[in-house]
Formats: C-alpha cells, sequence, structure tokens
C-alpha cells in the first residue's frame, strides 16, 4: 500500500481548455436552479400579496418586488450569454474550401486585389455568414477585402451598437456581461468561438469588425468540362 503511494506520479498541470469548459458548463447550468427559485417566489409573492403591497402607503414592498425582479431577468440575461458561449464552444463543425464570392454574396465587395471569384478559404461557411449578417444585416454593405499570405481579411461596417467596442468581442462581453449580455457583442463573442475553432479571428477597432479567415489556393479549373 504504502509502496502504491511512493509510486503515484504527480498529476499534470490543468488544462486552460477543459476548465473554461466545466466552468461555462458549471455557471450557465448550475446557477438555473437558484435562478428558477427567486423568479417563482417573485411571482408568488406578487400574487399572495399584491393587493397589500398596492395599498401600502410607503410603497416599499412593491419596490423590492420590482427590484426581486429585476434582478431575477437581470441574472437570465446574463447566463443565457454563458450558455450561448459554451454551446459555440461545443457546436458541431462543418469545415470546407468555400470561395469568397459565396461568402459575401448580396454585398458590395471592395479589394484592391483584383478578382476574388477564385480566391478560396477554409471555413465554416454558415458560422461566417451568421456573423457577416449579425454585423450587417439583411441590407447590401460595403465589405472590404485584402489578402494576406495566410488570411483573407474582411472589414465589415463599424455599426452603433459596436461604436465604443475595440479588441475581441468575447474579452468585451467578459469584461462586463451586465453591459453586453443580449446585444451584438454577445453574437460576435459566440461567432468568435467557433471561428477560432478553425482558424479564423474576430476583431473590432475603430474602422470596423474584421474578420481574418484562413485561406487556400484555388485548384485550377482550365479544361474542365472539354
Amino acid at each position: 500500500m504504502v509502496q502504491s503511494i511512493v509510486n503515484t506520479p504527480a498529476p499534470g498541470p490543468v488544462d486552460p481548455d477543459l476548465l473554461v469548459e466545466a466552468l461555462l458548463y458549471s455557471v450557465s447550468h448550475d446557477l438555473r436552479s437558484p435562478l428558477l427559485t427567486l423568479s417563482l417566489a417573485g411571482e408568488l409573492i406578487a400574487e399572495s400579496l399584491g393587493d397589500r403591497l398596492r395599498e401600502d402607503p410607503s410603497n416599499s414592498g412593491r419596490v423590492a418586488l420590482d427590484a426581486l425582479q429585476h434582478g431575477a431577468r437581470d441574472l437570465e440575461r446574463m447566463l443565457q450569454s454563458l450558455t450561448l458561449i459554451s454551446r459555440a464552444r461545443r457546436r458541431p463543425l462543418e469545415t470546407s474550401r468555400a470561395p469568397l464570392r459565396l461568402l459575401l454574396g448580396g454585398h458590395v465587395v471592395i479589394s484592391e486585389d483584383g478578382d476574388l471569384g477564385g480566391r478560396l478559404v477554409s471555413v465554416d461557411p454558415i458560422a461566417v455568414r451568421e456573423i457577416i449578417d449579425s454585423v450587417c444585416g439583411e441590407e447590401p454593405a460595403e465589405i472590404h477585402v485584402r489578402l494576406t499570405d495566410e488570411f483573407a481579411v474582411l472589414r465589415l461596417p463599424l455599426v452603433d451598437s459596436l461604436a465604443d467596442v475595440r479588441g475581441t468581442p468575447l474579452v468585451t462581453l467578459a469584461q462586463s456581461l451586465q453591459m453586453h449580455a443580449g446585444t451584438l457583442v454577445e453574437a460576435l463573442a459566440a461567432g468568435q468561438v467557433v471561428a477560432e475553432r478553425f482558424g479564423a479571428r474576430v476583431g473590432v477597432d475603430e474602422h470596423g469588425v474584421h474578420l481574418w479567415l484562413p485561406r487556400l489556393e484555388a485548384t485550377p479549373t482550365s479544361g474542365l468540362g472539354s
């Protein structure tokens, strides 16, 4: 027995990714039980003491109940944000060789790199379109594209709701769930989590929202069908 203990190797350091995943899952799921308790308590108080609260001249009971219900809704909003991030880490990916023109369809593309029709990127097309649509909406927008050796870099418009955001959406969301849960920052943060899993990057600066998509060179198609 003593020999067994002596020969037991020390455990390795904790994998940060596994720890983050465990914390996200735990926080977004385990805290829902006390949240439900708070929400139900508020409803029961409103139903059983509603008349008394309304007749109270000091109105303190009504104020307290409103604060309880508002706090429960606020906590639900922030927990939902963490749930979206947790799901984004576990979302199945369908990475493929996607032409840029497929991803940018419906928008006005501005680039100094000539015809982008044959340029390929290695991405999950649906995930990339979700990011683009979350920023640009349904109307055509100007998207600037430049090519580097490794990436096709897309610059999307800087919408008003992102005017004060700088850096990565995920860090911005983590810095203040209170401010950003349920906003475009949340949607971009979830998109960033998915995008980084296939080698893409997402960032925001004073010029717009930037997507770095891993490049692939187009396969020559001359002579096909002849």
